[in-house]
């Protein structure tokens, strides 16, 4: 038992001192639609924390290209079909891992962080 509690400490001990991160899988995205379109999409882009590369005007189209958290990009298609009266299409690729911001991961680690006093009531209940 004293060198589990040992272990324990020591690794909590390390995982303060190493600072781990927080990574999230970016997705490279390409949206294909009407130019007329193109403020509103950039701008629903921008609020999902996307990074827009470029875009390209082709023949009364646009092709918007942008860096996207995978997370943001859940409900998009529903969005972009409303957003483009269904004239618009996307795809997308995994392209890289990206720290999650601090205000983000400190919510996401705060929702999965265990509870001590529901555990050691489950163990007296049970």
């Amino acid at each position: 038992m004293a060198f589990r509690i040992a272990g324990s400490l020591a690794f909590k001990e390390a995982m303060k001192q190493a600072r781990p991160a927080l990574l999230e899988p970016v997705m490279h995205v390409e949206i294909y639609a009407p130019d007329q379109y193109s403020g509103d999409l950039m701008g629903n882009l921008s609020g999902r924390r996307g990074k827009i590369s470029g875009s390209e005007t082709r023949a009364g189209s646009v092709v918007i290209k942008a860096q996207v958290p995978l997370s943001e990009m859940l409900s998009y298609a529903n969005e972009l079909t409303s957003m483009t009266q269904g004239r618009g299409s996307y795809s997308m690729e995994f392209s890289h891992y990206d720290y999650v911001p601090g205000e983000l991961a400190d919510k996401v680690i705060a929702t999965h962080k265990p509870h001590h006093g529901a555990e050691e009531g489950d163990a007296a209940s049970a």
